[in-house]
C-alpha cells in the first residue's frame, strides 16, 4: 500500500521500486521537462503502489526538433491514469 495510507510498501523497503530504466511492459507518459520532476517522483512515491521510473530524456517533437522531456513508465496502466488524473503537479 502507498504511505498515503499509512503503510509501508514492501518494494519500497527494500529499494526495488524505483528503477532507472523503462522496461518495454511499463505504460509510459512524456511530459515537458519544465514541469518540477522531483514533486511528481515524490507524488508517485507517496499515493502510488506499483513499480515505476521518471527520468529525463530527448525526443523528437512533431517539427523534428529534438526537445528535452521526462519520461514516466508504471507497471500498472491504472496507476499511469491514476497520476495523469490525480498528480497536481502535472497542471
Amino acid at each position: 500500500m502507498s504511505l498515503i495510507r499509512g503503510r509501508i510498501n514492501p518494494m519500497n523497503a527494500l529499494g526495488l521500486r524505483k528503477l532507472n530504466h523503462v522496461p518495454p511492459h511499463f505504460g509510459q507518459m512524456f511530459i515537458k521537462s519544465s514541469h518540477d520532476m522531483y514533486a511528481i517522483d515524490n507524488w508517485i512515491y507517496t499515493n502510488l503502489d506499483s513499480r515505476y521510473c521518471i527520468k529525463k530524456n530527448f525526443k523528437i517533437s512533431n517539427a523534428n526538433k529534438l526537445e528535452e522531456v521526462i519520461e514516466i513508465g508504471i507497471e500498472d496502466p491504472k496507476e499511469l491514469s491514476m497520476l495523469s488524473l490525480g498528480c497536481p503537479y502535472l497542471k
